[in-house]
């Protein structure tokens, strides 16, 4: 017998998606936490079949002028992809679209099977139009050694490190009272690209706040003396660090200070007992032409392998679908947005 049901144990939660195939922060319980304080309504749901845990789906509801839709980053978590557990899963999310007018619902399992996505199609998913989290990102193989990690940047890079550190380039820990440094840095970076922040003005802040107080985010910051030059927020979860947000001033440009601040928290990484680094975003191929071409040299050249993953899937509610899929495919040349945490 399988029953759908609202999780609200912590720890029920995070021992199932820690122990899946691909767990990801983005169904963390801390994850789910920080949503809700951005005034979305989460629901926590757990698939049983005879009283065992077969799957979690951490849902936001993401309030839009066009279409307002459910969303499931980086899920859903199941042992296994089936109908058995899809068809009640589906009809339980179903009401809770019902209820609060929704769209549609959108899910980003990353990861999929041939078979898998054969299902999906077959319960009436469609491939969604645009991708919610980056397409593609770069990860570094941290049980390499040091020695290894090193061997793998690029000639320039090395010698950027290297000269950084000759002319007094620091990279350290920021305290939880520092964000500032990190927001102000955020904001000369997004005026300088022409970037488009998230509406909520307490987005990183409030983040930084939730996600470090469970232990899951930390602040970097590279400086010469007293001036702070380049900065990140990175997540930590199930062994893989993810390189979150960054941003970086033109002050002392020829300092390169980010890549001492990369470099750094790269062995910081891998001193503290994790596997993989993830780069959290780079253009899907080689091309000059794409918007984020130079920050994809950028994170190569760290030695980093390209992994790309599968399209989010939705399943439509309403006709109006049609509408709210034909702006977001207009809208895709256009986004050049610097969140990508959802």
């Amino acid at each position: 017998m399988i029953q759908i049901k609202e999780i609200a144990d912590k720890s029920t939660w995070e021992k199932f998606n820690l122990t899946s195939a691909n767990p990801t922060f983005l169904q963390s319980w801390a994850w789910g936490d920080f949503q809700n304080s951005l005034g979305r309504d989460v629901y926590r749901l757990g698939i049983y079949k005879d009283k065992n845990l077969v799957g979690i789906s951490l849902l936001g509801e993401e309030k839009a002028k066009i279409a307002s839709f459910l969303y499931c980053p980086g899920g859903l978590v199941l042992t296994n992809w089936s109908r058995e557990f899809l068809n009640p899963w589906l009809s339980y999310v179903g009401e809770i679209a019902k209820e609060k007018n929704i769209v549609f619902l959108r899910i980003d399992p990353r990861i999929l099977k041939d078979s898998d996505r054969a299902l999906l199609k077959n319960l009436g998913f469609v491939a969604a139009p645009e991708y919610t989290q980056p397409q593609c990102t770069a990860t570094i193989d941290l049980t390499k050694s040091e020695e290894e990690l090193r061997h793998n940047l690029s000639d320039s890079t090395r010698y950027n490190i290297n000269a950084g550190e000759r002319k007094g380039v620091k990279v350290r820990e920021g305290r939880q009272d520092e964000i500032g440094i990190f927001l102000n840095l955020l904001k000369e970076t997004a005026e300088r690209k022409t970037l488009i922040l998230p509406k909520e003005a307490s987005y990183h802040a409030n983040q930084f706040d939730r996600l470090a107080k469970e232990g899951l985010m930390r602040l970097f910051i590279a400086e010469t003396g007293s001036q702070a030059l380049s900065a990140t927020l990175l997540v930590s979860y199930a062994g893989t660090v993810y390189y979150l947000h960054a941003a970086n001033s033109l002050q002392q440009k020829d300092l390169r200070a980010s890549y001492s601040l990369v470099w750094n928290i790269i062995l910081e990484a891998k001193k503290a007992g994790n596997k993989r680094f993830d780069f959290w975003g780079i253009a899907p191929s080689a091309d000059p032409k794409h918007s984020w071409a130079g920050v994809t040299n950028f994170k190569l050249s760290f030695g980093a392998e390209r992994v790309c993953y599968d399209t989010p899937f939705d399943l439509p509610y309403k006709t109006s679908y049609q509408i709210s899929k034909l702006v977001e495919i207009w809208r895709k040349p256009l986004r050049k947005i610097l969140r990508f945490g959802g």
